[in-house]
Parts: structure tokens; sequence; C-alpha cells
């Protein structure tokens, strides 16, 4: 994702976070099965539907070359976001915050769990991957200039005061870089800890959507009956 919409992901997941909470304030237990509660229902799951197809085509390599030739992976990377923030806006505004039911709480929890390990996984790690690279240019031009300064003072007699101070620069750039090779090895390792962020947002996303395809079915049952008793 470019950096220009990063600001808009981060106020997206922020106010998701803020408006989550509204249930402390805020309750309407009748409104999800209200005509508006139905009408947020179905525009939620509708926006959840992109964030599949984006995870359908980057896993079909076939469906990705044909995409790809029009549309490029961070485009769709944005829709992926965007619609699946979007959808998690609007399922809690389906819910009327009103978190009664276990299949209810289920599907709240597993579309919090997709837009935290989501955003977790897709900024930090990113982050971290930047600074590794960043980290791991300016370690070789350190081993250069270190080399350098090594073979210099190694190369002949130079007067003492001019030895002292080569050799004061080399012991700083050695410093220098044995901190930040420290730091690269550090950052190296927290990115393939927090790897595990992936396999996270995977399993919460398959574990989403079969819940989701139980809610659906649950209000198509329920409700065919309610119309059937009504007509009674």
């Amino acid at each position: 994702m470019r950096s220009a919409d990063r600001p808009i992901a981060v106020s997206m997941f922020v106010l998701l976070m803020v408006f989550w909470l509204g249930f402390l304030v805020h309750r309407a237990p009748r409104f999800a099965g209200s005509v508006w509660g139905g009408f947020f229902g179905v525009t939620a799951a509708l926006c959840m539907l992109i964030p599949l197809a984006y995870t359908v085509v980057k896993r079909t390599p076939r469906v990705r070359q044909l995409l790809t030739a029009r549309y490029s992976m961070g485009s769709l990377l944005r829709l992926h976001v965007y619609f699946g923030t979007v959808g998690t806006l609007l399922a809690i505004v389906h819910t009327g915050h009103e978190f009664r039911s276990t299949l209810g709480m289920a599907l709240i929890t597993s579309l919090l769990l997709i837009v935290f390990s989501g955003f977790i996984g897709h900024y930090y790690l990113r982050y971290v991957a930047e600074n590794v690279r960043e980290n791991e240019s300016q370690l070789s031009v350190l081993w250069r200039s270190l080399e350098l300064r090594s073979q210099a003072l190694a190369s002949g007699p130079l007067e003492p005061s001019v030895s002292m101070r080569a050799a004061a620069e080399v012991m700083s750039l050695a410093t220098a870089t044995a901190e930040l090779q420290y730091s690269v090895r550090f950052q190296q390792r927290v990115r393939r800890i927090f790897n595990i962020w992936l396999n996270v947002h995977i399993a919460c996303s398959a574990s989403f959507y079969l819940l989701l395809v139980l809610h659906i079915w649950s209000g198509i049952y329920f409700g065919l009956r309610w119309l059937e008793l009504a007509r009674l």
C-alpha cells in the first residue's frame, strides 16, 4: 500500500476500534432485525466478499496473472483493506451494539481479529521490513568504510597523532557497525516472530466466512418460520 494511503487506513482502523466500544453507551436490541439493520447487514456481507476475492486472486496463479495484467496487486490490496474495514464498520452498525447471541459475538470477535491481525501484519511487518532494508544498506556502507580505514591504518607507519586519530575513527566505525548489525538481527527475529500474524489473519478469515454462512442461513431459516407463524 502506498505511503499516502496509510493515514487513511490508520484513521479507519482507529475509528473502527472506537466505534466498536459504542456498546458501552448505546444499545439497540431490535435494530438488527429492522429494515435498516438488515440493509446494513447485507451491505456489510457484500463488502466482505471483496477481501475474500482478493485472497482467492492472490493464491490462484492463473486468476492473478489475468487480473494483474490490468490492475496491480497494490491496487487490489487497497480494495482488500478498505472494503474489509468498511464492511466491519457496517457489521457493527448492523448489530446495534447488542451482543447477546453466541453466533453474533463469534462473528464480531472474528471480524475484529481479522482487522487487528491484518493491520499488524500489513503495517507493522511492512515497517520492520523497510527498516531492515534501510539498515542493511547502511550496514554495507559502514562495513566498506571500516575496511578502507583499517587498510589505511595497516598500510604503513603514520605520525603518532595521525595514527591515534585514525585508530579512534576505526574504533568508532566498528562500534557503530556492531550496533547496527545487532539492530538488524533483532529486527529480523521480530519479523520472523510476527509472521504468525499472517496465519492468525487467515485462520480468523476462514472462521468468519463459515460463521457468516451460518448466520445468513439462520436468518433465512428463522425468518421463514416467523412468516409461517405470522400467517397462522
